[in-house]
């Protein structure tokens, strides 16, 4: 499979306004539809890491036990304008060259460009982070510690692609699309708390400290927004988006899809009906107010977002399809400065036996971000659009702030937005985040503040005003 098969006709309907690049209306990036009818496919795909595979790169216990399968979970939509393709990944992250063999793949399977394939992962911390890139820097060095392995790699690729080659073979007219959304109860709570004295507290993932699961929930989005498919009254697939970190537990070697999949998993039990789970701009959310670590908090936890899910699809308000408007736009993100950041201590942390494998993991994760950027690699803002409808694809472990915005900036619309996607960067943050005392975040982001760019690319791919709400 050649790496390279669109970039060069892809690279002709680009133009580049400093760090923004907008792909225009052509037959690869942008098409404005051209009638005809819609079709529709689901698919699913197990890329279960094998016993002894690296979790969260490395940086937690390798996989010693399956709880549940890891799955990829999408939809393929074709219709006159071309075909495209929507698919979430039971993973941790994907980055730099990973995350485009496997978004090349996918379109090489489904006869496409891969500037048509939106790719998000769930973000689990029960399964694994997936950078050849960086693996490949740890692989040159002394006594290496273990990031991803190439065989794991390419056996989910792999499987996801042949997925979505089938899917192509099942295609069935979809004559309407729906929309629907629910509060969620009790599952988000923001990591980033706010104390009266200005100072930011970290709320973790779990937590059993009554101090921390007494303080507020803090800026979430409270809803679920669902989006179905339809064959006349036939439900052909859900989606689903929500933001959350969703890891309940992580670090005893347990595969699992955590609580979306538990949700997601017994939903489609119930209804026979395809679900597939996007998760929306959950880098500064988590589940830790709600959350003590415990099973019973995960099926408690589960049963909300269930709950959430089958709400939002009961609420569903349909109209007809219309043709499919798929709006790009290239991104390049400011490298991050300061000594902590730059290439030589990244080159010296990783080289450096006596350092602790997270320390030497990071450091690969890093320059193998600053060699992808300083190559020219820029990352991507996705757009379907359809009638009332606006799907979102963001890069990153995005802040919740940039889904609020979205929503904002398109009162009119049904604004469903996925974050998790190229996650070579790391953490999406506000311009705030750099300047807080305390939190999390921003001690784990290879860019500069840039949301003003990151809002002017979205601003476009939705339509929206430059300006924003």
């Amino acid at each position: 499979m050649s790496r390279c098969k669109h970039r060069h006709s892809l690279a002709e309907f680009t133009v580049v306004l400093g760090g923004l690049a907008i792909l225009l209306a052509s037959p690869l990036a942008a098409s404005q539809g051209g009638g005809g009818g819609l079709r529709v496919a689901a698919f699913v795909a197990d890329i279960t890491p094998p016993v002894g595979e690296p979790l969260v790169g490395g940086f937690c216990r390798p996989v010693a036990t399956i709880e549940h399968p890891l799955l990829a979970k999408g939809v393929v939509l074709q219709d006159a304008g071309g075909t495209y393709i929507l698919c979430s990944l039971d993973l941790c992250a994907v980055c730099n060259g990973s995350y485009d063999r496997y978004r090349e793949a996918i379109a090489e399977a489904a006869g496409t460009s891969p500037a048509r394939v939106d790719l998000h992962e769930v973000q689990q911390h029960t399964a694994s982070i997936l950078d050849a890139d960086a693996q490949q820097l740890l692989g040159r060095q002394e006594n290496p510690p273990a990031m991803c392995r190439p065989q794991y790699l390419d056996a989910a690729i792999r499987s996801t692609a042949e997925a979505v080659r089938r899917a192509m073979k099942e295609l069935r007219p979809a004559t309407h699309v729906g929309t629907g959304w629910a509060v969620v109860d009790r599952v988000a709570s923001s990591r980033r708390i706010r104390m009266p004295d200005g100072r930011i507290i970290a709320r973790m993932s779990s937590t059993r400290d009554p101090m921390l699961s007494g303080l507020p929930e803090g800026v979430i989005d409270s809803k679920l927004r669902t989006v179905v498919f339809f064959d006349g009254p036939t439900p052909l697939v859900s989606l689903h988006y929500y933001a959350m970190h969703p890891q309940s537990f992580y670090g005893d070697g347990r595969v699992s899809f955590d609580v979306p999949g538990i949700a997601r998993e017994r939903l489609e039990r119930e209804t026979k009906v395809p679900q597939v789970y996007f998760p929306g701009c959950g880098g500064n959310i988590t589940m830790g107010k709600y959350n003590d670590g415990s099973r019973e908090a995960r099926k408690a936890l589960a049963g909300r977002l269930y709950n959430a899910m089958a709400q939002s699809t009961k609420s569903v308000r349909r109209e007809p399809v219309s043709p499919i408007q798929w709006k790009v736009a290239q991104v390049r993100l400011p490298l991050r400065k300061g000594d902590d950041f730059s290439e030589e201590r990244a080159r010296r942390t990783i080289a450096a036996t006596q350092e602790s494998a997270p320390a030497r993991i990071k450091a690969a994760m890093l320059l193998a971000w600053l060699q992808r950027v300083k190559a020219g690699r820029p990352v991507e803002i996705r757009c379907l659009r359809m009638g009332s409808l606006r799907i979102l694809g963001l890069p990153g472990d995005t802040f919740v702030e940039y889904q609020l915005w979205a929503q904002q900036a398109c009162p009119a619309k049904f604004v469903a937005v996925a974050g998790f996607g190229d996650f070579g960067m790391y953490y999406l943050c506000t311009d705030q985040a750099y300047t807080d005392r305390g939190g999390y975040e921003q001690t784990f982001t290879f860019v500069d503040p840039c949301e003003s760019l990151v809002k002017a690319a979205m601003a476009e791919v939705l339509g929206a005003k430059p300006g924003g709400p």
